[in-house]
């Protein structure tokens, strides 16, 4: 980590100890890892093991659990744990005592991250990171949660507290725990073989693409705009991209409106940093206005290309400059001086959230003066920061976003990306000022698969903008990134660059998407080099990760692991089975090799029952799918096997539910009544849910997307794992919604998206068809 603009600072050094509490410096064997995250526990008197080997063996040796924490090094909740927990020798000596401890940097091994945040939302029904897993020596989880207090808090214990109770569970009652693992174990391996041996249904991209942009409707914030109404937005970049381009093709306003309502929301409010340019990881609260203050590459270099496609399409002045303030943040702020683009920057400085971007009234009186301040003030406001959580640091200041109605105002009129403008010599002073402030911490590990987002991310807006500038930022950072981090005699791509060294083994999504982004520079400039590149990367991809069922998996050596990563979806970024796919299919239309396109198809139907399942994830695959080249591709490969029925042959949430719906004709049309009955023992999640991370009861009609059900009050389950309760559903419930009376007339599509918990496990969630009578 390193500091970013005025003073950076060096990575964290093994020569340099830190001090803890007691006034002594430690050194663990974390002093050896070539990864930012990983340097900075380095120090701790915690006894860190990173994964591998020589951990898992100890463990085994022992016959001692493991305490597995995942982080990255722009989680604000990871600097605390740092501070609070893993810095005190008193409580480090349970940890060395009692457990194996293992640090894991998410960004570095991404596999590892999807196993235990899967196994910590089937133990707790939520997740986020810190995510801290006590596993078995054998990998199997039994225990999870993600931030501790270092002492009790009310019905909330301590970490220490939670160490004894860990500790006297493995020697008191050892046969529980390993039942529990070994029962967490079988619900992993059910989601894990569900998505491996699943089979395949028909595949119906458009279908899938209707039903995405049905639920993503029916959830759409019309107040505020982006997708959920819950405390939390994020940008959700795949499906606003699926939104964009299909609303766009086919020429529905209303689809395309919600993601442009979106983007204009998130360019108004304090999620973009209003003086710096790009754009922070999420809001913290609906409307926009405050995030959560850490920078992550893949937001960025993903939002790049939105913006300027979005310009591109509406002519929207304020999209284009948008698109070129974070283009300017990526490469002032984010690249190497070489070449390649670091990963993210802090949310915190000295332990402050958002310390370096917050003002008061009087900071910026005191730079701009009084008549510019009011100026300024005309356009801009600040937005007060909520209280700091119990016991942590929060300077007193505002965040800057532009004043909601008067940017909406100068929208209508088209003349808002011209009154920004205006103020930018008043933007630049605060900037300046800003700039002497103690900067963020910048993580400058160079990772493959990201940094290929930001290669594709240039290379578009080069071309929607018709910027040139743009466009040879895109081939310098992947000419960098080729001659960097492939090796074309053997196909090697690494996973990441760090501190002047290659590392790690690639996994999928950096093959796909190192892929995709030579092809785009081929088909933005015509050289042939980006072409054979492409080839060259799609050809080693294949060789290493494609199965004879035509599976692909995400990781080539899976020695180390409890089981093979299941496929996500595109939630965040583009998975590595949806770039894989619209890799080879552009690949197959670019060189007319049907190879491509046959081992695309493969890929597809081996994903097409989840895909059909849960399709609102899977924006990365289903935009470009609409695209008519690659339908076309995709067709001609199309054989005279017969789809298959998913048959996953273990149990999920949908064996535990039985629903039926029926519409009965009224007065005012037809009344939907929905009658679910839940197994004895199971619940699901109440809608609303209680927790944000948890995955609300929703019942969907395809046909009928912004129909609003009555959902009936919840009950509270409690267990030791949620004292506080969950809301939930037990038993028989009843939804009821109202339809029009041609709703009686015309075949109606519904489904029913649940999870079924009972108290020890939560199942992988699942997505039923509704047959409505």
């Amino acid at each position: 980590m390193t500091r970013a603009n005025a003073a950076p600072t060096a990575s964290p050094s093994p020569t340099t100890p830190a001090v803890t509490f007691d006034g002594k410096t430690y050194t663990n064997c974390l002093i050896h890892s070539r990864d930012p995250y990983l340097l900075l526990h380095a120090h701790n008197p915690v006894d860190w093991y990173p994964w591998g080997p020589d951990a898992l063996e100890a463990a085994r040796r022992e016959n001692k659990p493991i305490f597995v924490s995942i982080g990255y090094s722009t989680c604000y909740w990871c600097h605390v744990a740092e501070r609070e927990i893993y810095s005190n020798p008193e409580i480090a000596k349970l940890m060395n005592q009692w457990f194996i401890n293992i640090k894991v940097d998410r960004e570095q091994r991404p596999d590892i991250d999807r196993i235990y945040m899967l196994a910590t939302q089937i133990m707790t029904g939520g997740g986020g990171w810190p995510n801290n897993v006590f596993l078995t020596p054998d990998l199997k989880p039994f225990y999870a949660g993600s931030y501790f207090p270092p002492q009790d808090q009310g019905k909330l214990p301590g970490f220490p507290a939670l160490l004894k109770s860990m500790h006297h569970a493995w020697i008191e009652d050892h046969a529980e725990v390993v039942a529990l693992a070994d029962q967490v174990y079988l619900a992993l391996q059910q989601t894990e073989r569900g998505s491996a041996t699943a089979g395949s249904v028909a595949l119906a991209p458009q279908q899938w693409r209707d039903r995405a942009i049905a639920e993503a409707a029916s959830n759409f914030d019309v107040f505020d705009a982006g997708v959920g109404v819950r405390a939390s937005k994020f940008p959700q970049s795949p499906l606003l991209s699926m939104l964009l381009s299909t609303g766009t093709l086919n020429r529905d306003a209303k689809v395309q409106g919600m993601a442009t309502q979106t983007l204009e929301a998130m360019a108004e409010g304090g999620v973009m940093d209003q003086l710096g340019g790009g754009f922070h990881r999420y809001s913290i609260e609906p409307s926009w206005s405050i995030p959560h203050f850490e920078k992550m590459l893949y937001d960025n270099a993903q939002l790049l290309g939105l913006y300027a496609h979005a310009y591109a399409i509406t002519k929207n002045p304020l999209y284009r400059q948008v698109a070129l303030r974070t283009a300017h943040y990526m490469t002032t702020e984010m690249q190497a001086p070489g070449g390649g683009f670091y990963s993210a920057q802090d949310a915190e400085v000295d332990g402050s959230e958002g310390a370096s971007y917050i003002w008061t009234h009087q900071q910026i009186e005191a730079i701009l003066g009084v008549a510019d301040t009011q100026r300024f003030l005309t356009l801009y406001q600040l937005v007060p920061m909520p209280p700091a959580p119990a016991g942590h640091k929060q300077p007193e200041g505002n965040v800057l976003r532009l004043q909601r109605d008067q940017a909406q105002k100068l929208a209508q009129k088209n003349q808002l990306a011209t009154a920004i403008e205006m103020l930018r010599p008043l933007r630049d002073k605060l900037l300046s000022a800003r700039q002497k402030r103690t900067q963020p911490a910048r993580d400058e590990k160079i990772v493959t698969a990201i940094n290929a987002l930001a290669i594709i991310g240039f290379a578009q807006a080069g071309h929607w903008l018709h910027d040139p500038a743009l466009t040879k930022v895109a081939q310098h950072n992947a000419d960098w990134l080729w001659q960097h981090t492939f090796d074309p005699a053997t196909g090697d791509l690494k996973h990441q660059f760090f501190a002047g060294r290659p590392g790690g083994s690639g996994f999928l999504d950096d093959y796909a998407l190192l892929g995709q982004a030579c092809l785009t520079l081929h088909q933005q400039t015509g050289d042939a080099v980006w072409l054979a590149r492409s080839r060259q990367i799609a050809d080693a991809m294949l060789q290493r990760f494609a199965r004879p069922d035509g599976q692909f998996v995400e990781t080539q050596d899976q020695s180390d692991l409890l089981l093979s990563p299941p496929a996500e979806g595109d939630s965040v970024l583009p998975s590595g089975q949806s770039s894989s796919i619209v890799l080879l299919l552009e690949l197959s239309i670019a060189t007319g090799d049907a190879r491509y396109a046959g081992a695309a198809r493969r890929e597809l139907s081996s994903l097409s029952a989840q895909v059909a399942a849960d399709p609102f994830n899977w924006g990365a695959l289903l935009a470009p799918l609409n695209q008519p080249p690659l339908i076309t591709a995709l067709q001609k490969t199309a054989s005279s096997d017969t789809a298959k029925t998913a048959t996953p042959g273990f149990p999920n949430s949908a064996d535990h539910v039985s629903t039926t719906a029926r519409l009965v004709p009224s007065s005012t049309g037809a009344d939907l009544i929905v009658t679910i009955d839940i197994e004895a023992g199971y619940h699901i999640n109440a809608n609303p849910a209680s927790d944000p991370n948890l995955i609300p009861t929703q019942f969907l009609l395809a046909e009928y997307p912004e129909l609003k059900i009555k959902y009936p009050a919840a009950q509270m389950f409690k267990a030791p794992f949620a004292p506080q309760g969950i809301a939930v559903y037990e038993g028989r419930i009843t939804l009821f919604g109202q339809l029009p009376q041609k709703a009686l007339r015309q075949p109606v599509s519904a489904s029913l998206r649940i999870q079924a918990c009972n108290d020890k496990v939560c199942l992988a969630p699942a997505t039923v068809a509704v047959p409505v009578q």
